[in-house]
């Protein structure tokens, strides 16, 4: 799915394999030529994660449009290499409602995992494949969340006090027109008496938002597509085309500054992207394309991706991917250096990894499959029903401790924190088994 037609088929015939060699009796070949069993509320993977490697793009040349892999990245242990940071995809014909990020409290909380100052933007794209700005104006609404020494968010009264100086702040971006001049949000780096800080009660094996994102407003997350070079930001070339950009609110331009979106359906075959609010510095992202907006993915073996969306019908056109909505996660590094193109400028065909949460594999079609592209690979048979005429809300749960990913469709409030007991019973939720190998 990540690359080109032919890549995209090599996948698709992938899955039909693995899923053509384990076929249960009441399954059912459908006219798509794919298998469908029962529809689920949960698909539970077991036994993620194992050892091996991937090769590194180490550099992208663009007089002779040649990119180098000269580094080999090895990884292991549970949920390997999913615990690594990605990004989260999403494809038309599709509106998202809410997007959240959540770590248990008791983690070591990197500054880029807590809400921290978000940017958001107004995006284009040209097709599948990867200029107009669309100005937004915005209210900044400012808070602050105290972290003590060792990263970890402060709560309670005394917040302030206990964290002394050390704190990250938040901006909060909400949209409520348009204006001729777009901006974005901003970080400062001293405290003010007048700041609200983040004093509610936090208790042990509750789970802390560190990213959201509704309609108009979003903290800690920095949403992209494939419009480098037309606006802005990113760039484009004959040889690699256009790199990412920041999007704009109308999920589809692009923009040269990060922008919360708005409430918009994409269409079939449109496309963006939902990264940290954590710009890389240095050489803590690893290599990518020059010149691009650079942020951190999601990354850890313990956190839970939330999210509400509707994916109506789009039968207005033809084409490849038409009426074929999907959310997925790439490893972060993909989307940096080129998520469809070459395959040797990515780490994808190496193995960096893949996992499709909600994805519909023929057009029209109202099961959404789920699958992981790795050096495991594997998913499941049972289907989620495709969210037509409402939403779906569904928790993504990396629960390292026993090596799971649950995937669950939930009717809870995806509100500031996640109680233990909502939690538990999320990872408890009976449903269809997708062991890895």
């Amino acid at each position: 799915m990540q690359f080109s037609k032919k890549s995209s088929l090599l996948s698709a015939l992938t899955v039909l394999s693995s899923l053509s060699t384990a076929v249960k009796a009441d399954c059912q070949l459908s006219s798509d030529g794919n298998y469908y069993c029962a529809q689920t509320d949960a698909v539970i993977y077991s036994n993620v994660g194992f050892s091996g490697s991937y090769l590194d793009v180490t550099s992208m040349d663009e007089s002779s449009c040649a990119c180098t892999q000269g580094s080999s990245t090895s990884f292991s242990g549970s949920l390997a290499p999913l615990d690594e940071e990605v990004s989260i995809h999403f494809r038309g014909p599709l509106n998202l409602k809410q997007f959240g990020v959540y770590y248990p409290s008791s983690s070591n909380l990197k500054k880029r995992d807590v809400e921290e100052p978000c940017q958001e933007v107004v995006s284009t794209k040209i097709q599948h494949k990867h200029k107009r700005d669309v100005a937004v104006e915005y209210v900044e609404v400012i808070s602050t969340v105290w972290i003590d020494a060792n990263g970890n968010q402060v709560t309670g009264a005394n917040a302030a006090a206990t964290a002394a100086t050390s704190y990250t702040q938040v901006n909060t971006i909400v949209n409520q027109g348009t204006t001729t001049t777009p901006a974005a949000a901003t970080t400062t780096g001293t405290t003010a008496a007048s700041q609200s800080t983040s004093a509610s009660s936090v208790s042990s094996g509750d789970w802390v938002r560190g990213s959201y994102y509704t309609p108009g407003s979003t903290t800690n997350c920095t949403f992209m597509n494939h419009m480098g070079g037309s606006a802005g930001s990113g760039v484009w070339s004959s040889c690699f085309g256009n790199s990412i950009s920041y999007a704009a609110a109308d999920g589809v331009s692009g923009a040269g500054s990060a922008y919360a979106l708005d409430d918009i359906t994409l269409k079939s075959g449109e496309e963006y992207m939902i990264f940290s609010g954590q710009e890389c510095s240095g050489d803590d992202c690893g290599y990518y394309r020059e010149n691009i907006p650079a942020y951190h993915g999601f990354s850890g073996k313990d956190k839970i991706f939330v999210f509400e969306f509707q994916m109506p019908s789009d039968t207005a056109g033809t084409g490849y991917n038409q009426d074929m909505p999907a959310i997925w996660l790439l490893n972060a590094k993909i989307p940096r250096t080129l998520q469809y193109g070459k395959s040797e400028c990515s780490c994808w065909e190496s193995g960096c990894g893949e996992m499709d949460l909600f994805e519909i594999l023929s057009s029209g079609s109202d099961k959404l499959i789920s699958h992981v592209h790795d050096g495991q690979g594997g998913g499941s048979q049972d289907y989620f029903q495709r969210p037509v005429s409402s939403t779906l809300k569904a928790a993504v749960i990396f629960h390292g401790e026993d090596q799971t990913i649950h995937i669950v469709e939930v009717n809870d409030d995806f509100g500031a924190t996640l109680s233990a007991s909502t939690v538990s019973g999320w990872l408890n939720e009976a449903g269809s088994s997708a062991a890895l190998p």
